[in-house]
């Protein structure tokens, strides 16, 4: 019989410590991957700023600059390759906090976990980075030159799609805070109008200053948020029962 005692403060970081190093293993292993194809990777991010309309001039500033824009952009698809592996070392991490779980509730967790990562980083790439570039190399119109640093450049698209992806990570969140008890379909409804507010505050704040780049952060936003709350209301009957 499996011993149930509960572990000691010590125990839980030396568990959190493996499961960090085995996340860090499976990142590294993918990036190095994605290194054989890094120039694919950067020819892949730098299309939406080649796209535009206004001509937009990469450089590299220094003489390392390639060589970190290769290792940026590998590092971020090793993360999203590993993002299964990452999120099932997060969730054995916390699950006994859940109470009673299953093997099925561990494959969806880190099959919806993974699916909206990706989403979400589809959703950055194809809607918010190319509007946002739009909006920043029109600022300084036929006065400014656009000519950017690559590496400033990967940075910027990184944290917009690593961004992007982490807030599409809604659903889930709302599925383990429910599990844990933190979290009830009436309280996501209560405060469903401050959450409205909250989003519009963090569209605003994630996407260039004009409606319509906005809206469009802004929409799926609310239907993830919808979708949390459905989400919780499931998982709070099936608690109750």
């Amino acid at each position: 019989m499996a011993d149930e005692r509960e572990m000691t403060f010590l125990e839980h970081l030396e568990e959190l410590r493996w499961r960090i190093l085995k996340s860090l293993g499976a990142i590294v292993i993918f990036a190095i991957a994605a290194f054989i194809k890094a120039d694919w990777l950067i020819g892949f991010l730098t299309a939406p700023a080649l796209r535009l309309e206004e001509p937009v001039i990469l450089q590299a500033l220094k003489v390392s600059d390639v060589f970190m824009v290769q290792l940026i952009a590998s590092l971020m698809t090793g993360l999203v390759l590993a993002s299964p592996v990452v999120i099932y070392q997060i969730w054995r991490f916390v699950e006994p906090a859940m109470g009673k779980s299953s093997r099925r509730i561990t494959l969806s967790v880190v099959f919806f976990g993974s699916f909206f990562l990706i989403v979400g980083v589809t959703f950055g790439y194809l809607v918010l980075l190319p509007f946002s570039l739009r909006f920043f190399t029109a600022l300084g119109g036929d006065m400014v030159e656009a000519n950017y640093s690559i590496h400033a450049y990967l940075g910027y698209v990184v944290w917009m799609l690593l961004s992007a992806g982490l807030v599409f990570q809604l659903p889930v969140i709302s599925f383990i805070l429910t599990r844990i008890g933190l979290l009830t379909p009436a309280f996501l409804r209560q405060y469903r109008k401050f959450a409205l507010v909250g989003i519009l505050i963090f569209a605003a704040v994630l996407t260039p200053p004009d409606p319509l780049s906005q809206v469009f952060m802004a929409v799926p936003l609310l239907a993830l948020y919808e979708l949390s709350i459905l989400i919780s209301r499931i998982f709070h009957k099936t608690e109750d029962a």
